[in-house]
């Protein structure tokens, strides 16, 4: 989807005046002028100023509000787009109840299969790179995964 820059310019004002009227909340030191406060005015005043200017620039352009993409059109490349934000919430849903293994496998092998993988292949990657990343992020990393229904058997997976 493409947005006219000046829709995209509006945003970003809109954006840097949230930035610079939230920095006001920031308490300042009795000692200083200045305060946490100002790199945030600062940031929110650029992103401001560069959303004006993207404004003022595409004025001169006559097109549509928003395009819609060509590929939107291909079902196979519109289903692989939506497939990314559905995983997420798949994960957000059923990582807990499954455990982070079962979810992420099902998830890769879903993701490769929808990208033209081998069944085999994808089954076998799948599986190899989630037990690795296991491996890695609870064995070296002390990061507490969902074990969900493999609970059970989670001290195999811990040095």
């Amino acid at each position: 989807m493409k947005i006219h820059d000046a829709l995209l310019g509006l945003i970003f004002v809109a954006l840097g005046a949230t930035v610079i009227a939230f920095s006001y909340s920031f308490p300042t030191p009795r000692h200083l002028s200045y305060g946490p406060g100002l790199f945030p005015r600062l940031t929110g005043g650029g992103l401001a100023l560069s959303g004006a200017a993207l404004i003022l620039m595409s004025l001169r352009h006559r097109a549509a509000l928003v395009e819609w993409p060509a590929w939107l059109s291909d079902r196979r490349l519109t289903r692989n787009v939506l497939l990314i934000p559905g995983a997420c919430l798949f994960y957000f849903l059923v990582a807990d109840t499954l455990g982070f293994q079962i979810t992420a496998t099902l998830l890769l092998l879903a993701l490769l299969l929808s990208g033209g993988v081998a069944p085999l292949r994808a089954l076998l990657v799948s599986a190899a790179v989630i037990a690795v990343t296991t491996l890695l992020f609870v064995s070296i990393l002390h990061v507490p995964l969902p074990w969900g229904v493999l609970a059970p058997i989670s001290g195999l997976f811990i040095w």
